[in-house]
């Protein structure tokens, strides 16, 4: 005897009920065993890809942390001035789920040169290497977590009420007692039953890759575990989203195609016109006019290199008085040194003018296109995981400010040399011992921990939960088309 034939269950057990036999029939359909076989290839090569491709850049990191921290070490004696505009790098590892969503890192770079009175921009995006056909798209398991799942969940989700009706069962389950919402809901649970297996899936190979890649630790598992939830109400959207285009279609026909075209419409059509949108609405400057802007600015502050410059020749009548002398040459300490330090300042504070700028219009971007999740989950989805991943652009914005930080601190040492080991006559032509080098550190990026990096994405959040209710919410008023 069918469970459905038993009169007057309650809600709760009918749901249970038509959950059960949903998840039955979906597992027992040929293609299910063939989307999990799928899936389970696309995760397990997306995972050995990205598990690789980290490691590759960990390693290539490493090599060239070493060398130039060779190079630097093995520099002779120098003039402190000559030595702060050989400078060094600063490197931004991989982010702590970077196998997992590469982000941005792979289009913002890693790499920073950093030298005397000159911010440079991150450099060595592995984008730039890429062939045309590869910038493309990559396999990655973010690929596979936010856009094929979700489409797996839509597939099981689209005909789950549009084809009781067609095969002439809905009408017997209501008239035998089955509450409307009961079904509907029922139907949703048994397709989120069918989908645990690919989530389990999904979460084993995604903590797997992690482990393997050496970065797991608390912090990682707070991430992964915030990663797993997104993952799980995007897909779990998807599938209402898919259950809910079923309880109004007339044909399952006419539901395949409205839930592909949602699907197409989410993930492929409004996230590209989002990013136009946003970069019309909040226009970046390009590289060399940045650059440019700096310079000018700083120009007009003041020119260390131009002994007649206003600023400057106000800055040694200062610097005369508080020492109490009448000519740089009765300075206990190298005026020139004092210079340059205070045009390192000038340097700075004009740069992180500008950059804070930058990265106002930048954050502003982000959040227009983030605002775009009202009409698509992905995009909310998609600044939840990088930041996740500590892929996002406000890791990329914190390594450039904790580089400028560092290049900042380690020029102003070596002016420190300069006025106090270098004398003001006959100053080109001095040196300092390499020794007294060796003991500045090399940049070491300590990136944000997961508090920081979940702070100021509860709009995000929102936007996704409202794609899993409102659906929801849809179906507990089900209105199902009439044949």
């Amino acid at each position: 005897m069918s469970p459905f034939s038993l009169p007057n269950h309650a809600a709760g057990r009918c749901l249970w009920v038509v959950a059960l036999n949903e998840w039955r029939l979906l597992a027992r359909t040929p293609a299910y065993a063939g989307l999990l076989a799928g899936c389970a290839v696309l995760l397990l090569v997306a995972a050995w890809l990205g598990g690789q491709k980290q490691e590759r850049e960990r390693e290539r990191q490493r090599a060239y942390q070493a060398l130039v921290r060779h190079q630097w070490e093995t520099q002779p004696d120098r003039h402190p001035h000559r030595v702060a505009h050989y400078g060094t790098f600063a490197f931004k590892p991989p982010g702590l789920l970077a196998a997992i969503d590469p982000g941005v890192d792979g289009y913002a770079g890693r790499s920073i040169y950093l030298e005397a009175h000159r911010q440079n921009s991150a450099n060595f995006a592995e984008a730039g290497e890429l062939s045309a056909v590869a910038r493309l798209g990559e396999l990655s398991l973010a690929f596979v977590l936010h856009v094929v799942l979700p489409l797996v969940a839509v597939l099981f989700g689209h005909r789950a009420l549009v084809g009781e009706r067609e095969a002439g069962r809905s009408r017997l389950l209501l008239t035998q007692g089955v509450p409307e919402v009961a079904l509907a809901l029922g139907k949703l649970l048994g397709v989120g039953l069918a989908l645990l297996p690919f989530l389990l899936l999904a979460g084993v190979v995604a903590g797997g890759v992690t482990f393997r890649s050496g970065a797991w630790s608390g912090e990682t598992a707070m991430r992964l575990a915030g990663l797993a939830g997104i993952v799980t109400v995007h897909v779990m959207a998807w599938a209402a989203v898919g259950v809910w285009v079923s309880s109004w279609s007339r044909t399952v026909a006419q539901a395949t195609g409205a839930a592909l075209g949602l699907w197409l419409l989410g993930m492929v059509i409004l996230p590209r016109a989002a990013a136009v949108w946003a970069e019309r609405r909040h226009p970046l400057p390009d590289k060399s006019a940045f650059q440019a802007a700096v310079a000018a600015d700083t120009r007009a502050l003041g020119d260390s290199h131009d002994p007649n410059d206003p600023h400057f020749a106000e800055f040694r009548r200062a610097t005369l008085a508080r020492y109490g002398v009448a000519r740089v040459e009765d300075l206990p300490v190298n005026y020139a040194g004092i210079v340059m330090a205070r045009g390192e300042q000038l340097s700075a504070e004009t740069f992180a003018r500008h950059f804070a700028r930058l990265a106002e219009s930048m954050e502003k971007q982000a959040a227009a296109i983030e605002a775009w999740g009202v009409v698509s989950p992905y995009l909310a989805v998609r600044a939840l995981s990088a930041a996740a991943a500590g892929t996002d652009l406000r890791s990329q914005l914190h390594f450039q400010r904790a580089a400028e930080a560092y290049r900042y601190r380690f020029v102003q040492a070596l002016n420190d040399l300069h006025r106090d080991e270098i004398r003001f006559t006959n100053d080109k032509d001095q040196k300092v011992s390499a020794a007294r080098w060796l003991g500045i550190p090399d940049f070491h990026y300590q990136p944000v921990n997961a508090g920081e990096a979940w702070a100021g994405t509860g709009t995000a959040w929102a936007l996704l939960g409202l794609w899993l209710v409102g659906p929801v919410l849809g179906l507990c008023r089900p209105r199902f088309a009439s044949p």
